[in-house]
Protein backbone atom coordinates (compact mmCIF):
# COMPACT_ATOMS: atom_id res chain seq x y z
CA UNK A 1 0.00 0.00 0.00
CA UNK A 2 2.34 2.63 1.12
CA UNK A 3 4.24 1.58 -2.37
CA UNK A 4 0.88 2.67 -4.34
CA UNK A 5 0.56 5.93 -1.99
CA UNK A 6 3.78 6.94 -2.69
CA UNK A 7 6.00 5.15 -5.17
CA UNK A 8 9.44 5.75 -4.64
CA UNK A 9 11.76 8.07 -6.04
CA UNK A 10 15.17 6.65 -5.56
CA UNK A 11 17.21 6.66 -8.72
CA UNK A 12 18.85 3.83 -9.77
CA UNK A 13 21.41 3.27 -13.21
CA UNK A 14 18.63 1.76 -15.37
CA UNK A 15 16.56 5.44 -14.67
CA UNK A 16 19.28 7.15 -16.42
CA UNK A 17 20.78 4.18 -18.84
CA UNK A 18 17.98 1.87 -20.54
CA UNK A 19 17.99 -0.92 -22.21
CA UNK A 20 15.64 -0.61 -25.52
CA UNK A 21 12.64 -2.89 -24.23
CA UNK A 22 12.46 -1.47 -21.03
CA UNK A 23 12.67 2.02 -22.85
CA UNK A 24 9.66 0.98 -24.71
CA UNK A 25 7.45 -0.02 -21.73
CA UNK A 26 8.80 3.72 -19.42
CA UNK A 27 7.35 5.04 -23.09
CA UNK A 28 3.99 3.80 -21.76
CA UNK A 29 3.73 3.77 -17.77
CA UNK A 30 5.77 6.55 -15.94
CA UNK A 31 8.83 5.09 -13.42
CA UNK A 32 7.33 6.28 -10.72
CA UNK A 33 3.25 6.38 -11.36
CA UNK A 34 0.78 4.16 -9.87
CA UNK A 35 0.79 2.29 -13.03
CA UNK A 36 3.94 1.70 -12.75
CA UNK A 37 3.67 0.06 -9.61
CA UNK A 38 0.69 -1.73 -10.35
CA UNK A 39 2.57 -3.72 -13.39
CA UNK A 40 5.62 -4.33 -10.79
CA UNK A 41 3.29 -5.97 -8.64
CA UNK A 42 1.44 -7.71 -11.51
CA UNK A 43 4.70 -9.58 -12.54
CA UNK A 44 5.57 -9.95 -9.18
CA UNK A 45 3.15 -12.21 -8.54
CA UNK A 46 2.83 -13.39 -12.01
CA UNK A 47 6.51 -14.88 -11.41
CA UNK A 48 5.63 -16.20 -8.10
CA UNK A 49 2.87 -18.73 -9.42
CA UNK A 50 5.13 -19.49 -12.61
CA UNK A 51 7.69 -20.87 -9.58
CA UNK A 52 5.00 -23.13 -8.01
CA UNK A 53 3.98 -24.42 -11.52
CA UNK A 54 7.53 -25.04 -12.27
CA UNK A 55 7.26 -27.01 -9.06
CA UNK A 56 3.90 -28.80 -9.49
CA UNK A 57 5.53 -29.60 -13.28
CA UNK A 58 8.84 -31.26 -12.16
CA UNK A 59 7.98 -31.70 -8.26
CA UNK A 60 11.65 -30.48 -6.81
CA UNK A 61 10.23 -30.27 -3.46
CA UNK A 62 8.00 -33.39 -3.81
CA UNK A 63 5.19 -31.71 -2.93
CA UNK A 64 2.47 -29.48 -4.38
CA UNK A 65 2.91 -26.24 -2.49
CA UNK A 66 2.49 -22.59 -2.91
CA UNK A 67 5.43 -21.87 -0.78
CA UNK A 68 7.83 -21.08 -3.38
CA UNK A 69 5.00 -18.16 -4.53
CA UNK A 70 5.22 -16.69 -0.98
CA UNK A 71 8.18 -16.37 -0.86
CA UNK A 72 9.03 -15.01 -3.79
CA UNK A 73 7.04 -12.42 -2.73
CA UNK A 74 7.94 -11.45 0.64
CA UNK A 75 12.06 -11.69 -1.26
CA UNK A 76 11.13 -9.56 -3.64
CA UNK A 77 9.57 -6.79 -1.13
CA UNK A 78 12.82 -6.83 1.00
CA UNK A 79 13.70 -3.68 -0.94
CA UNK A 80 10.87 -1.08 -0.84
CA UNK A 81 12.85 1.22 -3.19
CA UNK A 82 12.16 -1.48 -5.84
CA UNK A 83 8.39 -1.71 -5.77
CA UNK A 84 8.62 0.22 -8.44
CA UNK A 85 8.82 0.13 -12.13
CA UNK A 86 12.30 -1.81 -13.20
CA UNK A 87 13.84 -3.96 -15.41
CA UNK A 88 15.20 -6.86 -13.04
CA UNK A 89 11.35 -7.39 -12.66
CA UNK A 90 10.91 -8.41 -15.94
CA UNK A 91 14.27 -10.17 -16.86
CA UNK A 92 13.64 -12.21 -13.87
CA UNK A 93 10.27 -13.09 -15.61
CA UNK A 94 12.40 -14.11 -19.15
CA UNK A 95 14.76 -16.06 -17.19
CA UNK A 96 11.79 -18.29 -15.46
CA UNK A 97 10.80 -19.32 -18.94
CA UNK A 98 14.06 -19.90 -19.73
CA UNK A 99 14.36 -22.21 -16.57
CA UNK A 100 11.05 -23.74 -17.95
CA UNK A 101 12.54 -24.86 -20.96
CA UNK A 102 15.81 -25.93 -19.92
CA UNK A 103 14.13 -28.19 -17.63
CA UNK A 104 12.03 -29.23 -20.06
CA UNK A 105 14.76 -30.58 -22.28
CA UNK A 106 16.24 -33.17 -19.45
CA UNK A 107 15.76 -36.57 -21.27
CA UNK A 108 14.93 -35.46 -24.57
CA UNK A 109 15.89 -37.62 -27.18
CA UNK A 110 18.42 -36.46 -29.97
CA UNK A 111 18.47 -32.64 -30.58
CA UNK A 112 17.04 -30.22 -27.68
CA UNK A 113 15.67 -27.78 -29.99
CA UNK A 114 14.45 -26.38 -26.48
CA UNK A 115 17.98 -25.46 -25.64
CA UNK A 116 17.44 -22.43 -28.39
CA UNK A 117 14.18 -20.90 -26.67
CA UNK A 118 15.63 -21.22 -23.84
CA UNK A 119 18.99 -18.99 -24.80
CA UNK A 120 16.45 -16.92 -26.33
CA UNK A 121 14.12 -16.15 -23.57
CA UNK A 122 16.94 -15.08 -21.09
CA UNK A 123 18.77 -12.87 -24.15
CA UNK A 124 15.17 -11.19 -24.85
CA UNK A 125 15.40 -10.77 -20.35
CA UNK A 126 18.85 -8.79 -21.51
CA UNK A 127 16.88 -6.72 -23.77
CA UNK A 128 15.18 -4.95 -20.40
CA UNK A 129 18.18 -5.64 -17.95
CA UNK A 130 21.26 -5.97 -19.32
CA UNK A 131 23.25 -7.86 -16.47
CA UNK A 132 21.42 -10.64 -17.81
CA UNK A 133 23.74 -11.34 -20.41
CA UNK A 134 26.18 -13.14 -17.29
CA UNK A 135 23.68 -15.75 -16.59
CA UNK A 136 24.06 -17.57 -19.93
CA UNK A 137 26.18 -19.32 -17.91
CA UNK A 138 23.34 -20.75 -16.53
CA UNK A 139 21.95 -22.37 -19.81
CA UNK A 140 25.30 -23.85 -20.37
CA UNK A 141 25.66 -25.80 -16.90
CA UNK A 142 22.04 -26.69 -17.37
CA UNK A 143 23.49 -28.25 -20.79
CA UNK A 144 26.43 -30.17 -18.77
CA UNK A 145 23.71 -31.22 -16.18
CA UNK A 146 20.60 -31.85 -18.09
CA UNK A 147 21.86 -33.05 -21.43
CA UNK A 148 24.66 -35.26 -23.11
CA UNK A 149 26.97 -33.93 -25.53
CA UNK A 150 25.72 -32.73 -28.89
CA UNK A 151 28.05 -30.12 -30.44
CA UNK A 152 24.73 -28.96 -32.06
CA UNK A 153 22.58 -27.79 -29.15
CA UNK A 154 25.60 -25.57 -28.02
CA UNK A 155 25.91 -23.86 -31.30
CA UNK A 156 21.70 -23.43 -30.57
CA UNK A 157 22.50 -21.92 -27.37
CA UNK A 158 24.85 -19.33 -28.91
CA UNK A 159 22.08 -18.51 -31.63
CA UNK A 160 19.51 -18.39 -29.74
CA UNK A 161 21.14 -15.25 -27.38
CA UNK A 162 22.10 -13.75 -30.67
CA UNK A 163 18.44 -13.61 -31.97
CA UNK A 164 16.92 -10.85 -29.90
CA UNK A 165 19.89 -8.82 -30.52
CA UNK A 166 19.82 -9.32 -34.50
CA UNK A 167 16.40 -7.76 -33.84
CA UNK A 168 17.36 -4.80 -31.66
CA UNK A 169 20.15 -3.90 -33.97
CA UNK A 170 17.53 -4.53 -36.99
CA UNK A 171 15.42 -1.31 -35.11
CA UNK A 172 18.09 0.85 -34.82
CA UNK A 173 19.14 0.33 -37.98
CA UNK A 174 15.67 0.94 -39.75
CA UNK A 175 13.90 3.30 -37.26
CA UNK A 176 17.01 5.39 -36.18
CA UNK A 177 19.18 4.67 -39.17
CA UNK A 178 22.06 4.21 -36.00
CA UNK A 179 22.51 0.54 -35.47
CA UNK A 180 25.83 1.05 -33.50
CA UNK A 181 23.29 2.92 -30.83
CA UNK A 182 23.16 -0.76 -28.69
CA UNK A 183 27.14 -0.94 -28.62
CA UNK A 184 26.89 2.61 -27.13
CA UNK A 185 23.53 1.61 -24.51
CA UNK A 186 25.99 -1.51 -23.39
CA UNK A 187 29.23 0.53 -23.02
CA UNK A 188 26.55 3.26 -20.70
CA UNK A 189 25.18 0.92 -18.53
CA UNK A 190 28.94 -0.93 -18.21
CA UNK A 191 31.10 2.32 -17.48
CA UNK A 192 29.37 4.92 -15.86
CA UNK A 193 29.82 5.36 -12.31
CA UNK A 194 26.89 3.94 -9.95
CA UNK A 195 26.15 2.53 -6.32
CA UNK A 196 22.91 2.01 -4.75
CA UNK A 197 23.23 3.43 -1.00
CA UNK A 198 19.78 3.24 0.12
CA UNK A 199 20.25 -0.42 2.41
CA UNK A 200 18.93 0.15 6.04
CA UNK A 201 20.06 -1.42 9.20
CA UNK A 202 16.13 -3.44 9.42
CA UNK A 203 17.53 -4.64 5.56
CA UNK A 204 20.69 -5.42 6.77
CA UNK A 205 19.31 -7.56 9.88
CA UNK A 206 16.81 -8.86 6.98
CA UNK A 207 19.69 -10.23 4.52
CA UNK A 208 21.31 -11.80 7.86
CA UNK A 209 18.29 -13.93 8.70
CA UNK A 210 17.88 -14.91 5.13
CA UNK A 211 21.70 -15.66 5.14
CA UNK A 212 21.11 -17.92 8.04
CA UNK A 213 17.95 -19.86 6.50
CA UNK A 214 19.92 -20.17 3.44
CA UNK A 215 22.35 -22.18 5.58
CA UNK A 216 20.33 -24.14 7.14
CA UNK A 217 18.32 -24.89 4.95
CA UNK A 218 21.47 -25.93 2.55
CA UNK A 219 22.71 -28.05 5.41
CA UNK A 220 19.28 -29.63 5.25
CA UNK A 221 19.32 -30.37 1.40
CA UNK A 222 22.50 -31.83 1.52
CA UNK A 223 21.51 -34.82 4.03
CA UNK A 224 18.78 -35.88 1.81
CA UNK A 225 20.44 -35.14 -1.35
CA UNK A 226 20.94 -38.70 -2.11
CA UNK A 227 17.91 -39.51 -1.43
CA UNK A 228 16.71 -36.59 -4.13
CA UNK A 229 14.97 -38.20 -7.39
CA UNK A 230 17.87 -37.65 -10.65
CA UNK A 231 16.21 -33.94 -11.86
CA UNK A 232 15.59 -32.96 -8.36
CA UNK A 233 18.89 -33.21 -7.69
CA UNK A 234 20.16 -31.66 -10.70
CA UNK A 235 17.60 -28.59 -10.35
CA UNK A 236 19.03 -28.20 -7.17
CA UNK A 237 22.55 -27.94 -8.77
CA UNK A 238 21.13 -25.20 -11.12
CA UNK A 239 19.61 -23.52 -8.73
CA UNK A 240 22.67 -23.05 -6.66
CA UNK A 241 25.01 -22.11 -9.62
CA UNK A 242 22.31 -19.38 -10.17
CA UNK A 243 22.11 -18.82 -6.88
CA UNK A 244 26.69 -18.30 -7.23
CA UNK A 245 26.13 -16.36 -10.09
CA UNK A 246 23.99 -13.92 -8.64
CA UNK A 247 26.96 -13.20 -5.96
CA UNK A 248 29.00 -13.20 -8.59
CA UNK A 249 27.06 -9.95 -10.96
CA UNK A 250 26.82 -8.20 -7.59
CA UNK A 251 30.31 -8.62 -6.47
CA UNK A 252 32.48 -8.06 -10.08
CA UNK A 253 30.09 -5.60 -11.71
CA UNK A 254 30.13 -2.24 -10.04
CA UNK A 255 26.81 -1.27 -11.71
CA UNK A 256 24.65 -3.61 -10.59
CA UNK A 257 22.88 -3.29 -7.13
CA UNK A 258 19.26 -4.13 -5.54
CA UNK A 259 17.67 -5.28 -8.00
CA UNK A 260 19.05 -8.47 -8.16
CA UNK A 261 16.70 -9.84 -5.52
CA UNK A 262 14.51 -10.47 -7.97
CA UNK A 263 16.69 -12.96 -10.07
CA UNK A 264 18.13 -14.06 -6.84
CA UNK A 265 14.91 -14.43 -4.95
CA UNK A 266 14.62 -17.79 -7.52
CA UNK A 267 16.80 -20.19 -6.48
CA UNK A 268 16.24 -18.77 -2.51
CA UNK A 269 12.51 -19.56 -2.88
CA UNK A 270 13.21 -22.99 -3.42
CA UNK A 271 15.48 -23.95 -1.05
CA UNK A 272 13.82 -22.34 1.77
CA UNK A 273 10.41 -23.96 0.13
CA UNK A 274 12.39 -27.33 0.61
CA UNK A 275 13.50 -26.57 4.09
CA UNK A 276 10.56 -25.70 5.39
CA UNK A 277 8.23 -28.11 3.70
CA UNK A 278 10.13 -30.82 5.30
CA UNK A 279 10.98 -29.47 8.75
CA UNK A 280 10.35 -31.53 11.29
CA UNK A 281 9.61 -29.34 14.32
CA UNK A 282 6.46 -26.93 12.94
CA UNK A 283 6.85 -24.83 16.02
CA UNK A 284 10.24 -24.00 14.73
CA UNK A 285 9.29 -23.64 11.87
CA UNK A 286 6.44 -21.29 12.13
CA UNK A 287 8.53 -19.18 14.48
CA UNK A 288 11.10 -18.85 11.80
CA UNK A 289 7.99 -18.31 8.85
CA UNK A 290 6.62 -15.84 11.18
CA UNK A 291 10.03 -13.65 12.18
CA UNK A 292 10.54 -13.39 8.46
CA UNK A 293 7.09 -12.09 7.79
CA UNK A 294 7.66 -9.60 10.82
CA UNK A 295 10.85 -8.25 9.38
CA UNK A 296 9.70 -7.90 6.39
CA UNK A 297 6.53 -5.61 7.40
CA UNK A 298 8.88 -3.73 9.46
CA UNK A 299 10.94 -2.66 6.58
CA UNK A 300 8.11 -1.56 4.47
CA UNK A 301 7.09 0.63 7.45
Amino acid sequence: MKAFMHPSQVKFIFDTYSMPSYKLVTGIFPVTSVYGTLLTFLAVILQAFLLVRLNTQFMFINNRTYLPAFFYILLSASIPELQRLNPAVFSSFFLIIALDQLMNSYKEEKLAYKIFTASFFLSLGATFYPYLIFFMFIIWVGLILLRSFFWREWVFSILGFLTPWFFVFSYYYLFHNNPIKIITDFSDVFFCSYKFKQYSVLTYIFGGFILTLILLASQFIIKEFTGKKILTRKAFLIFLWLFINVCAVYILVAQASAELVFIGAIPVSFLLSHYFNFMRSTLWGDILFFLMIFLVVLIQL
